[in-house]
């Protein structure tokens, strides 16, 4: 990816990271505590359902199976906020686009300079999100809002207590916002993801949305799959070549969206060849193979049972709605993108405007391209 140059000027300025507090147990925040935790992090895991914490407390961590195995311990299992934030150099949010400005406001009373948030990942404008929330809660710690672009690994829970590693990816980025901050952070954070790159500002990681990309179009056009409680492999036997086609088109309005703001990032094709080291002749052969190696990222990711799930609720008010905007914006229509977007509120009957990330909710509303990318690189 051609950048702007920014990562050229990092220098390790920034206390190293020794301990980690995780947001949400889920299965992001249980797989993120296990990588963590066997690089040798000092971790703190968080949820506000203490019942999703209760194995892994009475266990003192996680038994983790594959290249990298052992026991990842996990020092504080808690559902007291302040307990988890409290000394942590990093706080990682992993609890869903829509949950960010909720998590931001609880976390703003509570932060110390020099910590620094991770959204993993941010979706489409999370960073502005959450940094709008910190400031509207009145949060007055110097902190810098970081996001990654991606889920950096693909696991399989085998239980409570026991996950096995199957993909990290090898290739991620991360940025700040605003954007003159990466330098400052970056080092400390790629100590705890080797493989991530530092990306100039947010619209190189809120445009690399791969989640908004996949998986809305692939639920939309088996609807009736997922409604009849058939199940299908999500990627393999969900990506025909007409969804393919539906891919390749929302993601071309993608790339050229995030170039009318300054931003190249990759086609789906190269993402999948960057991430994954994976590019067959065609779409629907690349997701057979990453669905079907023994070492394929996709053999754990499960079929939705109804469209009431992340994947369009979710991904279609924090991932397509907020690319749709910025490409107005930019002076780049979005057609095949919004009519995705419409017959997902068509199908589900929502309008998705309580989590919709409009140009008003980013602090971006009536601003021009350059003034959208100035304000991304230093900030509002």
């Amino acid at each position: 990816m051609e950048h702007s140059g920014e990562e050229d000027n990092i220098v390790a300025n920034s206390n190293p990271v020794e301990t980690v507090a995780i947001i949400g147990a889920g299965i992001g925040g249980v797989y993120l505590a296990a990588q963590l935790g066997i690089a040798g992090f000092k971790l703190r895991l968080h949820d506000i359902d203490d019942a999703r914490l209760a194995d892994i407390r009475a266990f003192g961590g996680i038994d983790v199976e594959g290249e990298q195995a052992g026991f990842a311990a996990v020092e504080r299992t808690t559902s007291d906020l302040q307990s988890a934030v409290d000394g942590a150099d990093v706080v990682i949010v992993v609890t869903g686009g829509n949950a960010q400005a909720t998590v931001a406001q609880s976390l703003a009373p509570l932060l110390r300079d020099g910590q620094v948030i991770l959204l993993i990942q941010g979706n489409t404008g999370g960073s502005l999100i959450a940094r709008r929330a910190l400031d509207e809660a009145g949060c007055r710690a110097d902190v810098v809002v970081t996001e990654m672009d991606n889920y950096p690994y693909s696991c399989r829970r085998l239980s409570p207590t026991r996950i096995r590693a199957i993909v990290t990816k090898r290739w991620l980025q991360i940025a700040a916002f605003p954007g003159n901050r990466i330098a400052q952070v970056f080092p400390g954070l790629s100590s705890l993801f080797p493989q991530a790159v530092a990306a100039p500002n947010t619209l190189y990681t809120g445009f690399t949305n791969a989640n908004a990309m996949l998986h809305v179009a692939n639920c939309v056009a088996n609807a009736a799959r997922i409604e009849s409680g058939a199940g299908y492999r999500f990627y393999s036997e969900g990506v025909t070549p007409a969804v393919a086609h539906l891919y390749q088109a929302i993601n071309r309005e993608r790339v050229a969206a995030a170039g009318a703001l300054g931003a190249t990032v990759p086609t789906l094709e190269d993402w999948f060849e960057r991430v994954y080291g994976v590019r067959e002749a065609s779409l629907v052969e690349t997701c057979r193979r990453l669905t079907y190696n023994s070492d394929g990222p996709y053999q754990a990711t499960g079929t939705p049972s109804s469209l009431d799930h992340k994947f369009i609720t979710e991904d279609v008010p924090t991932g397509l709605i907020p690319i749709s905007a910025l490409g107005i914006a930019a002076g780049m229509p979005t057609p095949t993108i919004d009519a995705l977007v419409e017959l997902a509120r068509s199908m589900t009957g929502r309008d998705f405007a309580a989590d919709a990330r409009t140009l008003a909710r980013l602090a971006l509303d009536g601003k021009t391209a350059p003034e959208i990318r100035r304000v991304m690189d230093e900030g509002f």
